[in-house]
């Protein structure tokens, strides 16, 4: 099995919890060898999971970026999953999905006859599962042509409240109110995300907001209440640092890049401000969102826009949660791109009268008659994908 994440922090994560998992399990002839590989794994160590992926002595690993390295190669696998599918790019998945047909003979032990390895010269799919809970229009317009099943989780995880969304605009006003909604909020024990789009003001941008910047002046602003800072440009322990700080209530506010939109759990986190909203796509908004709400204190979520023309888009988010509807959303705003291609957005020149976001439920009901007519073999696998809502 192999698990790709776009994330370290992420892999991590998830490579504690199957372990904890794993531990709870009864006689260690039961209990697969799992492997964490990530871009921070050492080379010496990196050097022995491959060998192991390669020889089938490691049952499942754990990763990023790493698994699609020309280096990496797997022996028999027969279940992938790639988590924040959404965050991978159309060559990133193409060159994972690559290495996963494999040919069965590399099954045959040397137990195995020479008749049976030479019958079962074929290529053989393992399972795909592709998950998100912001699913972007590409992704909605291949589950609409029928090239994945699709699985709909649509209740919150345990514990988990709505969280109230608003839309504004970032005038004078707006930033009144916001400032006024953060105080409110600190004064009641909460913790506030300040989201931007840039690290150091931009002279080719000076519309935009940016943290390292704007830190002085929040920290002057909201006195008495700890400010942290984070970003991409710092050291991996300075990061831990600061999310480390915010975490434990050491800061109560926290002003940070979209590093913070996957992997990053705070569950007293109640409150999140994004600056100019606009230069972030609907799915990466709904994904920082989904930073907050995650304990039982009510929580809100702001967004931020730098002119009124770009509140529509933004109301969409304010009005719906639901990460597939924002998808057919967005779909309709910037169409599903080239789904042969590079292109991930643009709307489609080879429908001239069909469009695939208002017809979609056509292509779905000529699948389902086509799997009537013609159901799978039993050797074939299908690609699933999984809406974490």
């Amino acid at each position: 099995a192999a698990f790709m994440v776009p994330t370290e922090i992420l892999a991590v994560q998830h490579y504690e919890h199957l372990t904890s998992l794993l531990e709870k399990l009864d006689g260690d002839e039961c209990k697969p060898n799992i492997a964490l590989l990530t871009g921070s794994t050492s080379t010496r160590e990196s050097r022995i999971i491959r060998n192991g992926l390669k020889t089938g002595e490691i049952s499942m690993v754990i990763g990023t970026h790493t698994l699609i390295a020309d280096k990496t190669d797997f022996s028999a696998l027969r279940i992938s999953v790639i988590d924040e599918q959404q965050r991978f790019g159309v060559i990133q998945r193409g060159r994972f999905n690559n290495k996963l047909y494999t040919s069965s003979s590399k099954l045959s032990d040397e137990n195995t006859s020479a008749d049976v390895a030479s019958d079962s010269e074929t290529f053989m799919a393992p399972h795909v599962l592709a998950m998100s809970a912001t699913p972007i229009p590409r992704t909605l317009a291949l589950a609409l042509y029928g090239d994945m099943s699709l699985t709909q989780i649509t209740d919150l995880p345990p514990g988990r409240q709505p969280i109230e969304t608003l839309a504004l605009e970032g005038n004078d006003a707006g930033f009144e109110t916001v400032f006024q909604m953060m105080r409110d909020e600190l004064m009641d024990g909460g913790k506030v995300y300040l989201v931007y789009p840039i690290i150091e003001e931009s002279e080719h941008l000076p519309q935009l907001h940016a943290a390292k910047a704007d830190f002085d002046s929040i920290k002057q602003k909201f006195e008495g209440y700890p400010c942290g800072l984070l970003h991409g440009r710092m050291k991996g322990n300075e990061k831990d640092e600061a999310l480390g700080s915010f975490r434990s209530g050491e800061t109560r506010i926290l002003l940070a890049t979209q590093v913070i939109e996957i992997g990053v759990d705070v569950p007293d986190a109640s409150m999140m401000i994004v600056m100019n909203a606009e230069r972030f796509g609907m799915s990466q908004l709904h994904q920082l969102r989904g930073r907050v709400g995650r304990g039982g204190k009510k929580s809100r979520c702001v967004f931020l826009s730098s002119t009124s023309s770009t509140l529509p888009r933004l109301k969409v988010l304010e009005n719906s949660s639901d990460g597939f509807h924002l998808a057919n959303a967005d779909l309709v705003m910037r169409g599903p791109g080239d789904l042969l291609g590079k292109k991930q957005s643009g709307h489609l020149p080879e429908f001239p009268i069909a469009r695939l976001e208002i017809d979609g439920s056509i292509l779905q009901e000529a699948h389902l008659a086509a799997l009537v007519c013609c159901p799978p073999s039993g050797k074939s696998s299908f690609p699933l994908f999984l809406d974490l809502h």
